[in-house]
């Protein structure tokens, strides 16, 4: 049976940075629906259309235009997926939970990066990330500098400061996501899927404990 597993984490919790490792190491389709929804776009396709409107007028992209991309994706692998950030919402998380059931695909593991709220600013406030869209590398200007200011070690492009990696817009950004969150993160504490993971560590040590869960159930 194929199965389905999740990062869950606030911004700056490092979802992305683990997902990227953890799809190194177990056969796993690393699926965002940031890159589901530009490649929706993209293809001009209608779900597509829908969602780049709303884009362009600032709103959020709501729970069934992106649930149909993402099912519309599952639907095309045949490969274990890992989601890194998706669901974002109790509504999202049941209309998956039903799709999944309906495929005959299993929910594998919810790994919740928990860390504290102090220390996720900081990692956000000071955080650069390349601007090339197909490297994304993530710089921090304390814990993991690049070799040269300014510039990936990866790829050679400059690196950038996003423009909502302010504390203001931090805090912002916080109280919304935790309106949505909280629902989802109690959903999941109440099924046998849910594990918790210590986020305030070094990524080397976040991806052993990550690690462990996933010889656990293999």
């Amino acid at each position: 049976m194929r199965h389905v597993h999740i990062l869950l984490g606030a911004p700056g919790s490092g979802k992305g940075t683990q997902a990227k490792r953890l799809v190194q190491k177990r056969s796993l389709l690393h699926l965002s629906t940031g890159d589901i929804l530009r490649e929706a776009v993209s293809k001009e396709t209608e779900i597509g259309l829908r969602a780049k409107a709303d884009m362009a007028s600032g709103k959020l992209v709501d729970d069934d235009t992106v649930n149909g991309l993402v099912f519309a994706r599952l639907q095309d692998e045949t490969e274990n997926v890992l989601f890194d950030g998706y669901p974002r919402t109790l509504q999202q998380a049941e209309s998956l939970e039903t799709f999944l059931s309906s495929q005959g695909i299993g929910l594998g593991y919810v790994v919740d990066i928990e860390v504290p709220e102090p220390v996720l600013e900081a990692r956000v406030v000071d955080r650069m990330v390349c601007s090339n869209n197909k490297c994304g590398a993530i710089f921090h200007m304390v814990t993991h500098r690049p070799h040269q200011d300014g510039v990936c070690d990866i790829c050679l492009s400059p690196l950038k400061h996003r423009a909502d990696d302010c504390p203001e817009a931090f805090r912002s950004r916080m109280a919304e996501f935790y309106s949505t969150f909280k629902p989802l993160k109690a959903h999941y504490q109440g099924t046998p899927f849910y594990r918790s993971v210590d986020g305030n560590r070094s990524p080397d040590e976040i991806h052993a404990s990550i690690l462990d869960l996933f010889q656990e159930q293999a």
